[in-house]
């Protein structure tokens, strides 16, 4: 199976088995989001990103992505305390997500080891609109857009 095929698939799955997800497509609100960015723990990739889907009981699925099309479904270890402050704290701005964009962009032109950062992603509208990319694009930047392209 291709790697888009492999993505549409994944895509297909977690719409339809994620709680709340199915609700958000007909409102165009994004789902509850925690991303987490930071050192890869694979030394052939740079960084890595976690995504965390949340529910008001917690983490309901949980991946790690070295790339931007392969996302490995993990057991999540997700400290509670982080969980709670994105469920009952504020969540991120496009502004919170662009000020990272721009110091991971220079950090990966000096050469640096990339920063943790947590994102929480709720409520936003005209997701599928739109904003899905305004927000997500800023945080996988710099990552390779599959295995093969590993930079």
């Amino acid at each position: 199976m291709s790697f888009g095929k492999m993505a549409i698939c994944l895509s297909a799955v977690c719409a339809l088995s994620l709680p709340g997800v199915a609700a958000s497509q007909t409102t165009d609100l994004s789902p509850i989001l925690l991303i987490e960015s930071g050192p890869s723990d694979n030394p052939d990739y740079r960084r890595m990103v976690f995504v965390k889907y949340l529910s008001s009981d917690g983490v309901t699925v949980a991946y790690k992505a070295y790339n931007r099309s392969e996302f490995i479904q993990i057991e999540d270890a997700t400290p509670a305390s982080l969980v709670a402050a994105c469920l009952n704290g504020r969540a991120a701005t496009l502004d919170d997500i662009t000020a990272f964009h721009r110091a991971e962009s220079g950090a990966r032109a000096e050469d640096s080891a990339p920063a943790i950062a947590h994102f929480c992603i709720k409520g936003v509208t005209n997701w599928e609109g739109g904003n899905r990319a305004a927000y997500l694009d800023p945080i996988f930047d710099g990552m390779p857009h599959a295995a093969a392209l590993n930079n």
